[in-house]
């Protein structure tokens, strides 16, 4: 996500041209200097010992059905259709970049994962007929593609789910502007069916910005940048609405013109398009949609699982900033549900919320559906009751990237702006401040170069992933000459593991279900540092693997996480007893996790065979003290019992 911009307004438009002037100059400055700019050099981080941070109190339980994967990989844009950006099990806390597949695709959105770990993903407007690819998680070798129509493709993450018509088998949904699929994980295609809209060329101007699961209607829903929302039966493809419903806001105004020479703006979209196949101006249209310039709806939507309440964060009506128009001024944040009407089912609004600035952010609910999180387009993250009320806001400083992750303990809310990161504790009827992260993983920086952070963070049991680059500050836009990822820790907001390597995203990180991280390459920012001489490194596409190097360290941490999350649910089972029963299902994940990590540390020299089996061991004895919980609950002794062989191994991979 890229840093703001404010808006173009006719007031407003000889500033804006006198900044372009001003910016021009600066991008001149830079090219002259460029070829004298060193390149940043990543700190080395030692394994981080075990974090402080447990959970402490009752969790937000996690819906779930027959067909809603569990939370133990990344299966939709955000994770989840809440919008989380949770996973369930432990990240590697020690990786380094393994492999780029797909290297010539442009991916906005990262990689979905079925229970095998399997990539799928949508590239955006790519040269190759393809509306999705399936990658090996362990090689990156595609598995195989989908083939498009020739009409808009890409723009949205698919969705996998689980296919309760066939025990243990899934399905992937892809929803383009004028079509939804469902595949099966072999690459055959279930369905294939219109979604409503009319077919249209491939451009930016008609992509998909989100799919969801609405488990009420057992539905797929879809919502695209120009407002439109349209939904189909999960099981047949058959529609479920009457007609595609209208939000009724209307398009951001464009941006302020780009502050680049006209040389440097036609160099970057040369290269880019060599990325996506689309008409002249393309950089331009892709930078307003990610600051949601130009567009009706720039991010993807959520869906209250216990409602069926669909929450889209988009426009408010023409005439809600006060000028009836053509353009809106004003975000507005959508209640809506699906009714019975005189023609059939139909969209209709509950309530909405307009907010300062634009679209470009994505809802994010608290477990329960009570409450919704997002950013404005001026700093202030803001908290809505489900009856659109304002419940707090609070100022960060700097715009937030794209969406917040918001953990399913302790009420936590982490936001990520150019600034930094930063982790807002929800009290109630007020927001807590607890840490601001120094995202500082470079060093050996030239006199003008400074750490930036760029994209939004993910949360998982043992940390944070972020990425973080290092360059120049370009006006109001940050201009990496190097990026990378890391862990933060969730306790202090410390860096706990970095490593360098991969593009830039605009896309959430993937977490898939090894615990390992993956990216959606999608250089716009390092594109214009690349095409000034301030990032020397090629631009590449595709899909990035982090691998781990130190696989008993990521079982460590899964054991350490699982044990603490036991003794907290055995202390709190008689208070919260539906909290402990998630808790068990997350202990199961935790375990299954060791277990599929350990033949590849024994293979990798992380672990004697011998250590494992006594490992083993204790795992067998947690998960039948597991099982015996999951009948006592909320009096039994069973969780406090199946935290000693974790935490016993906890010990024995920490030494």
């Amino acid at each position: 996500m890229l840093s703001p911009r404010k808006r173009t307004v006719t007031a407003g438009q000889h500033v804006a041209l006198c900044q372009a002037t001003l910016y021009t100059a600066m991008a001149i400055g830079l090219l002259s200097a460029a070829t004298a700019v060193a390149q940043p050099t990543p700190k080395v981080y030692p394994p981080a010992p075990v974090t402080a941070w447990a959970p402490v109190g009752c969790r937000g339980v996690p819906y779930t059905d027959a067909v809603t994967p569990l939370l133990n990989g990344w299966h939709n844009l955000h994770g989840d259709g809440i919008c989380s950006d949770e996973v369930s099990i432990a990240l590697a806390p020690v990786f380094s970049e393994s492999w780029t597949a797909e290297p010539t695709t442009f991916n906005p959105t990262g990689p979905v994962f079925d229970s095998q770990g399997h990539l799928y993903f949508a590239p955006l407007l790519p040269h190759e007929n393809v509306v999705l690819i399936s990658l090996d998680a362990a090689t990156g070798a595609r598995r195989w593609a989908v083939p498009g129509t020739g009409a808009a493709a890409g723009g949205g993450a698919p969705m996998v789910l689980r296919d309760p018509d066939n025990p243990g088998a899934e399905l992937i949904y892809v929803a383009l502007y004028d079509r939804v699929l469902a595949v099966r994980t072999d690459g055959s295609v279930l369905w294939d069916v219109p979604s409503g809209l009319p077919s249209t060329p491939a451009d930016l101007e008609h992509i998909v910005s989100g799919i969801q699961h609405v488990a009420g209607l057992d539905a797929i829903m879809a919502v695209t940048r120009d407002g439109w929302i349209f939904g189909v039966d999960r099981r047949t493809g058959a529609p479920v609405l009457h007609a595609p419903f209208q939000l009724p806001g209307v398009a951001t105004p464009p941006g302020a013109p780009l502050p680049l020479p006209p040389s440097v703006v036609t160099a970057a979209e040369d290269i880019l398009q060599g990325l996506v196949q689309a008409p002249d101006g393309v950089l331009i249209d892709l930078i307003d949609l990610l600051l949601g310039n130009s567009s009706e709806v720039a991010n993807t939507f959520a869906v209250d699982p216990w409602t069926d309440r669909l929450w889209v964060a988009a426009t408010a009506p023409d005439a809600e900033d006060g000028t009836v128009d053509g353009v809106s001024e004003f975000g507005a944040l959508y209640r809506l549900g699906v009714v019975v009407g005189t023609a059939g089912l139909q969209v209709e609004e509950v309530c909405h919320r307009s907010f300062a600035g634009g679209s470009a952010s994505t809802p994010t609910l608290s477990r329960d559906g009570r409450r919704v999180y997002l950013g404005d387009n001026f700093g202030k993250l803001l908290a809505i009751e489900d009856d659109c009320g304002l419940a707090w806001e609070i100022d960060l400083g700097a715009q937030i990237f794209g969406s917040v992750a918001v953990a399913s303990d302790g009420n936590e809310v982490y936001a990520s702006t150019r600034a930094g990161v930063k982790k807002v504790r929800d009290l109630g009827p007020t927001p807590a401040l607890e840490w601001a992260a120094t995202i500082d993983p470079y060093e050996n920086l030239d006199p003008g170069q400074v750490n930036l952070n760029l994209s939004i963070v993910a949360v998982a049991a043992n940390g944070l992933a972020f990425q973080a680059g290092a360059g120049r500050i370009f006006g109001i836009v940050d201009l990496p000459a190097t990026v990378g990822v890391g862990i933060l820790d969730r306790e202090t907001g410390q860096i706990r593991a970095f490593a360098d390597g991969g593009d830039e995203t605009v896309a959430p990180f993937s977490t898939g279900p090894d615990g390992l991280l993956y990216m959606g390459n999608s250089p716009v920012r390092r594109l214009i540092a690349n095409v000034l001489g301030l990032s020397p490194e090629p631009i590449r596409g595709g899909i990035t693997k982090f691998a781990p190097q130190r696989l008993d360290l990521l079982m460590r941490d899964a054991a350490c996480a699982g044990a603490a999350r036991a003794l907290n649910a055995w202390e709190k089972q008689e208070l919260c007893p539906d909290s402990a029963a998630a808790d068990i299902v997350q202990l199961r994940e935790l375990i299954a996790q060791i277990r599929a990590s350990a033949g590849q540390a024994i293979a990798a020299g992380d672990l004697t065979p011998r250590r494992w089996k006594g490992l083993d061991r204790r795992l067998m004895r947690a998960e039948a003290r597991l099982d015996r919980a999951a009948t006592q609950l909320p009096i039994g002794r069973g969780l406090r019992r199946a935290a000693t062989p974790l935490r016993r191994i906890c010990r024995l991979l920490s030494k």
